[in-house]
This record gives C-alpha cells, sequence and structure tokens, in this order.
C-alpha cells in the first residue's frame, strides 16, 4: 500500500475498481487508465471539480445510503469474473472518515454477497435449475394467495430459527402463553417435533436441503412454503399441503412475461428471512423470534441448537465478521449479508408492529425488542393480556393458493413443449467428440432469449464458459451437454404433472410442437 491510500483491497483479475474519498487528478487518471471496465468515485461534490471520464460514476456522498445501494449494485455487474478493487484515499480528513466507513462496509458486505450468489450459481446452475423443474407443477399450482394476509389478525406470529439460544428458548412456546401461528425454519423441525410442538408453518427455500437432513422421523406438520429452488423431497413430502413463493430466479422472471403472476412476499436469502417475511405478511399483532441469532457461539464455528440434532455441523469459515451482539459487544458471524439483510428488515417492519428477539445471545437486530429469557414473566403477561390464541382450526381452511387456469395452463405448456422440441432437434446432430460442435451447439441454443431465461440458473453457469475468449475442455462442454439433456427431461416431465387438459396430453405424446 502506498502513501496515496489508507487502505487498499485489491482482487485477482480486476478491472475496475471503487475510490473513496478526494484524490488528486493523477491518481485518478492512473486508476481510469488501470480499470478498463470502470471506476466508481465516492467523494463530496466539491471535491468534483474535474471534467470525469465515461468510464467514471460518480457519487455524491452526502446524497443517502439507500441510492448508493443501487449505484453500487449496477456497478459491480459489470465485471462478472472478479470483483472490483476497493481503496480509501488518505486525504479524507478524519471529521469525514466515519460518512465514509457507512460506505465502505456496504460496499464491502455488497461484494461479499454478490460473489458469493455468483459463486453458488456458477457450481450449483445446474442443481438449481434442476430443483426448480422438479418444482414446476407446484409453483404453477400453488403459489401463496394475498387472502392470506389476515391470518394474523390479533394474534402472535412466532418465528423459529435455529441459532444456539434456541436450545435456552424453544421451551416458552409450551410456557402458558396464547397458542400462537408458528412459522418454523427447516432446520429447527427436529426440534420442535421433540417438544411436541406443531408449526403451522414450515419454510425451505435451500436447493440442496434435503428434508431427511433436518429431521429423521416421518414429521410433515402444517404447510410447507417453499421456493422453486426447494429440494424436491419437500414438496414430496408435504402432498398437497405446499405453498410457493417466488423470488430472485430468472426463470419465474421468464414466467412473469408470460403472465404468471409472482406472489406478494419473497423467497430472500434465507429461511430464517424468509419466514420472518411470511410472518409479517400474515399480519399479526406482535412478531415472535427465537432461535434467531444470526451469529454462532464459540469462536464462531457452531451455528446450530443442539436440539435441532443439526450441532455436528461446523462453520469453518476463512473469514468471520465481528457484529453488535445482543449481550456483547461484538459476536463473531461468517454470513454478514445475512445479519445485514435481516437486521434491516427488522428494523423496517418493526415500524408497524412489535417485534420481540427472545434470546441470551447472538447479534443485535435493529427494531426489534431484546428480551432475555430469565426476564419473561412481564412478556408472559403482557400476551395472556392482549393476544388471541390462534387457532389450528384455520389453517385446516385457508383460501385456495394461487393456480394456473386450465386455458392458460395449456398455453404456457405449448411454449415450453416448442422450445423442449426445438433444442431435442438441433441436440441429436451434436458430435460429442467435437470441441467446436457442442460448443456450437450451445452458443447456438441460449443465443435464443426465451430458451435462455428459461433456462434461467443453467445457463447463467454455462453463458460465462463458452463467452468470446473462454477455452473449456471437452469434458466441460461434455458435462454441460449431458446436464442440459437431462434437464430437458425434468421440464417435459414437469409438462405432464402440470395437470394439463386431456387433449394436450394427447398431443404433447402424439405430436411435435416445433
Amino acid at each position: 500500500m502506498n502513501n496515496h491510500w489508507l487502505s487498499e483491497s485489491c482482487a485477482e483479475g480486476a478491472k475496475s475498481a471503487i475510490l473513496l474519498g478526494p484524490l488528486e487528478p493523477d491518481i485518478l487518471k492512473n486508476e481510469i487508465e488501470k480499470n478498463p471496465v470502470g471506476v466508481l468515485w465516492i467523494a463530496s461534490k466539491y471535491d468534483n471539480n474535474l471534467n470525469l471520464d465515461q468510464k467514471i460514476t460518480f457519487f455524491d456522498k452526502s446524497l443517502p445510503l439507500e441510492l448508493f445501494r443501487k449505484t453500487l449494485e449496477d456497478f459491480i455487474i459489470l465485471n462478472y469474473d472478479a470483483p472490483p478493487n476497493v481503496k480509501v484515499s488518505s486525504l479524507i480528513a478524519n471529521n469525514s472518515i466515519k460518512s465514509y466507513n457507512e460506505f465502505l462496509d456496504l460496499i464491502i458486505a455488497e461484494i461479499d454477497s454478490t460473489m458469493r450468489a455468483r459463486r453458488t450459481r456458477s457450481e450449483t446452475g445446474f442443481l438449481r435449475q434442476k430443483q426448480i423443474f422438479s418444482n414446476l407443477a407446484g409453483y404453477l399450482n400453488n403459489r401463496l394467495p394475498q387472502e392470506w394476509n389476515d391470518l394474523g389478525k390479533g394474534k402472535l406470529a412466532v418465528v423459529v430459527g435455529a441459532g444456539p439460544s434456541l436450545d435456552v428458548t424453544l421451551p416458552f412456546l409450551n410456557d402458558k402463553i396464547p397458542r400462537p401461528i408458528i412459522i418454523a425454519t427447516d432446520s429447527s423441525l427436529s426440534a420442535l417435533n421433540k417438544l411436541n410442538i406443531d408449526p403451522d408453518f414450515v419454510v425451505s427455500i435451500d436447493p440442496e436441503k434435503s428434508f431427511s437432513s433436518c429431521c429423521i422421523s416421518e414429521y410433515f406438520p402444517g404447510t410447507v412454503i417453499l421456493s422453486s429452488q426447494s429440494h424436491s423431497s419437500w414438496s414430496e413430502n408435504w402432498k398437497e399441503n405446499i405453498c410457493f413463493l417466488s423470488g430472485r430466479v430468472i426463470t419465474e422472471d421468464w414466467f412473469g412475461e408470460k403472465g404468471i403472476s409472482k406472489t406478494n412476499i419473497s423467497a430472500i436469502n434465507n429461511a430464517g428471512l424468509t419466514a420472518l417475511s411470511v410472518a409479517n405478511f400474515l399480519d399479526p399483532a406482535a412478531i415472535l423470534m427465537i432461535g434467531m441469532d444470526l451469529a454462532s457461539t464459540g469462536h464462531g464455528q457452531q451455528r446450530y441448537a443442539e436440539v435441532t440434532g443439526r450441532d455436528h455441523i461446523i462453520i469453518n469459515a476463512a473469514h468471520y465478521h465481528e457484529i453488535p451482539g445482543n449481550f456483547s459487544e461484538s459476536v463473531p458471524t461468517p454470513f454478514l449479508s445475512d445479519w445485514q439483510e435481516t437486521s434491516e428488515f427488522c428494523k423496517k417492519i418493526s415500524k408497524s408492529k412489535l417485534l420481540i428477539n427472545l434470546n441470551d445471545r447472538g447479534g443485535k437486530l435493529d427494531g426489534s425488542t431484546l428480551i432475555h429469557p430469565n426476564e419473561t414473566e412481564e412478556l408472559k403477561e403482557a400476551l395472556n393480556q392482549n393476544i388471541s390464541p390462534f387457532s389450528t382450526h384455520q389453517t385446516s381452511k385457508l383460501p385456495p393458493k394461487k393456480c394456473l387456469k386450465e386455458m392458460g395452463l395449456n398455453q404456457l405448456l405449448t411454449i415450453l413443449t416448442e422450445l423442449c422440441d426445438q433444442c431435442w432437434s438441433k441436440l441429436q446432430i451434436v458430435d460429442l467428440e467435437d470441441k467446436t460442435s457442442i460448443r456450437n451447439f450451445l452458443i447456438d441454443t441460449f443465443s435464443n432469449k426465451d430458451f435462455a431465461s428459461l433456462f434461467g440458473d443453467f445457463a447463467f453457469s454455462i453463458l460465462p464458459k463458452i463467452s468470446q475468449g473462454k477455452k473449456p475442455s471437452l469434458e466441460d462442454l461434455q458435462i454441460a451437454f449431458e446436464q442440459l439433456r437431462n434437464l430437458l427431461w425434468i421440464l417435459e416431465d414437469a409438462i405432464l404433472e402440470s395437470k394439463p387438459s386431456k387433449e394436450f396430453i394427447q398431443r404433447f405424446l402424439t405430436e411435435r410442437f416445433d
């Protein structure tokens, strides 16, 4: 690090940079030359007295941080292969360091979140797309309806996480309080079963987390709320008692263009945050969180409570972030973006309803009222005086879920079948021992906007590998080809499982649609 910078964070392969603070013209010019993709400069408008290059995005640091978030997101996507370098100018005055640190914290968290999502898509694109197609029939016919919005009127909603504090706080649900609406995360399911507590809703949105990894018993209580990427074992076990949320999924965006409306709330980030969003959507009088630690115990390695049966799963992260603690100045977490999103969401919903965090450790969640498990007598008294008990009969007679009607369903399935048949036609003539033949087939296939959007996560994982200048191996191309073929089979199965009309099924089995 030279004397121009207070701090530098340089990434291998970076072709863009984010600069904070006032800069000398020659330093700025040098950064432009070294970063051909672009430069994002955060400074006071009074420092911006230069004729800026087109490759520079300037952001006035006096503007709200929320406006900067969108600018930052747009800038990071300019270079898919590597995150930007981040540099803090040594010319920042001492009385301005705090305001720049707020930007720096947001930048680091956003880069961490974005690169984690990119790695996940690259590494698990096929798996995620496989789950999307496996869940397709359920997503089309069992989406969360707006009519569930008043289910919690006058009631208490409890969100059950799986953090280490759950060992201490879970018994509170059996401690003479009005029967709440219980929204459980997938990892807490075994713990609830042990204490004979049946949740009304179970949330699971992770494509790699199966039912058997969370619970060893045949225990399928309430309604399971899924994303289109959820592991298929959840819908297989809950049968008709399933409900899907839309999310940040390219395939779902394509369905939206075809008239398949998204749900009013989304599957976001993780099961805990999504469960909290579901609780807020049900509009209860108050929300109580238990096991929502958002941090780890000990040196940051223990993530799950013993009662969940998952406490043997140890987190071995390369980096731990210190976040504000509930009962200590700071606590470690390897999941900074998870905590930030949850804390921001808590702050938002606490403006309209009481949000209680029953916890004896963990990370501080803005807007929530923190109560230690040893100090719950006043809480129990208040709940019994002000909260109506929830009747399980309400969940047995839920309003119908959003579904696609017969004519609209047949139209969508016809489009899907046409795309499948077009791909099968091209696929038949590919020489699997010829790199050029496979690559040209993949490029041609994914150049079709509808096909690329429909196969969204898979396309996202494949396209960077076959783009101009990349040299994939024959083995990589063969794997991509075989994965695509498998996805076509799964999609065709899903078409038939979506309950189309008899006329469509007959045509599907006897005709080509291309």
